[in-house]
């Protein structure tokens, strides 16, 4: 668990996160990964089913009440070889682009590096090879943002586990990483020497994050992990071999979601670590309409009650980016309604 203070950098770093609000994922759009079949990766895009993104989409997003945009970027698809690693200027353009539309619209913004675990989980086998990969990546998107203020997070890694070397072990390296990304941006010039950065716990899980998950010793941290329970509701469907639940909204799912945290809260918030939920979302697929509304809102509710800022996933099943309008009735109703709860 971690062991900051409760300093007053570590008390304006909550104060911070409770000014992100409610956010928003950018998802499946700029993090498409292996798309061999491509002939450009400037296509990449849009390889996952979405349009490209629209100033205007980004203006909808305000416009909804979202005050924070979660920017998954994959990179492995968008570099040169070793030892360069230099990442395509044609991309590394087109994030700018979509992080200063962000910016423009006074939103937060967070960049991370998202579907990076065909190569990034071999520093269990690799350290230095890969960690090679790891700091060349960022040491560009450093430098290419180091004049942007504290509105641009960098978040470190996305869903990262080591399970050749069990959780305890594989914790360990992840703390190591963690800390190795932190001093990098930390002496990478400009103003990251005081940027807010977002490290992902271990696997972004609850329970394996608050069993392992160190954070280093820096007043402008902040712990990221996911919500997806249970994945029988949240991420499951008819076929899931590992089991299925159409329904969400009794006392039990209530009182879980509440445990979950609750041990947040316990394990980080009371000790001077804000957290993210970078990820929270239920399908809509075979599911009860309105659970997946119930869901959602609880989820983001329960998250602004104990101080942390809930990111809403979309993979453009949620928002329609061509039309600007709500897929599934009732859940702009919903959402609006625990934002103005909780408005700042």
């Amino acid at each position: 668990m971690s062991t900051q203070p409760q300093t007053e950098q570590a008390v304006s770093a909550q104060v911070f996160v409770e000014n992100l609000g409610v956010g928003w994922n950018l998802g499946n759009t700029l993090d498409p990964v292996d798309c061999t079949w491509l002939t450009d990766d400037m296509e990449y895009e849009t390889a996952w089913g979405n349009p490209k993104t629209t100033k205007e989409l980004i203006h909808y997003i305000k416009s909804e009440g979202f005050t924070t945009i979660r920017i998954p970027v994959t990179w492995k698809n968008h570099v040169d070889a070793a030892p360069a690693y230099t990442i395509h200027k044609q991309w590394l353009d087109r994030v700018q682009q979509v992080v200063d539309w962000c910016r423009e619209e006074e939103l937060y913004v967070i960049l991370n590096i998202h579907h990076e675990s065909s190569w990034l989980t071999n520093a269990s086998k690799d350290y230095e090879q890969t960690m090679a990969q790891y700091r060349a990546i960022w040491t560009q998107l450093a430098a290419r943002f180091q004049d942007y203020d504290e509105h641009l997070i960098f978040e470190s890694m996305n869903e990262i586990g080591f399970d050749d070397l069990g959780d305890a072990k594989g914790c360990e390296l992840q703390n190591r990483i963690n800390a190795e990304f932190t001093e990098l941006i930390r002496t990478s010039g400009g103003k990251n020497a005081d940027r807010y950065l977002l490290l992902a716990g271990y696997w972004t899980d609850i329970d394996k994050t608050c069993e392992g998950t160190v954070l280093p010793e820096d007043d402008r941290v902040i712990l990221s992990v996911h919500y997806y329970s249970p994945a029988t509701f949240a991420i499951a469907d008819r076929s899931s071999s590992w089991g299925y639940q159409e329904t969400w909204g009794t006392d039990a799912d209530f009182a879980y979601l509440d445990g979950q945290m609750r041990k947040l809260k316990e394990h980080f918030t009371d000790k001077g670590t804000p957290v993210i939920i970078g990820e929270f979302a239920a399908t809509h697929t075979d599911k009860d309409a309105e659970s997946v509304v119930r869901y959602t809102a609880a989820v983001m509710e329960y998250a602004l009650r104990y101080r942390f800022c809930p990111i809403w996933w979309d993979n453009g099943q949620e928002i329609d980016r061509t039309a600007l309008n709500y897929r599934l009735n009732g859940i702009q109703e919903a959402i609006h309604e625990v934002m103005n709860k909780y408005r700042r």
